[in-house]
């Protein structure tokens, strides 16, 4: 009976962790093309925004593979993206993955 008690919290474990895991993970398309006009999952946003720019802002050369016009998404037009025009740009579909190359 102890032995069955262990096998099941070892399961309950495991399927806790792997489900922690799964959660972090960017969705399996971060790497494709964004059709023109789509806006981005959050889960997206914050993956893409994590390989971009990190804890700082994103300057025009980080930018360029993910966002085709600069300025439509730098509302303040202070030559960087913020997180919070990030996030706007990617709800209003002017954000997408990286493009095919």
């Amino acid at each position: 009976m102890n032995t069955r008690k262990k096998v099941y919290a070892c399961a309950a474990l495991f399927a806790l962790v792997s489900s922690l895991a799964v959660a972090e993970e960017p969705s399996r398309d971060a790497g494709r093309e964004t059709p023109p006009g789509a806006a981005l999952s959050e889960d997206d946003c914050r993956a893409i925004w994590n390989l971009a720019a990190g804890r700082s802002d994103l300057s025009p050369a980080g930018a360029e593979p993910y966002i085709d016009s600069f300025e439509a998404v730098d509302t303040n037009r202070d030559r960087k993206i913020s997180n919070m025009e990030f996030k706007a740009g990617c709800k209003q579909g002017l954000v997408h993955k990286r493009r095919a190359n």
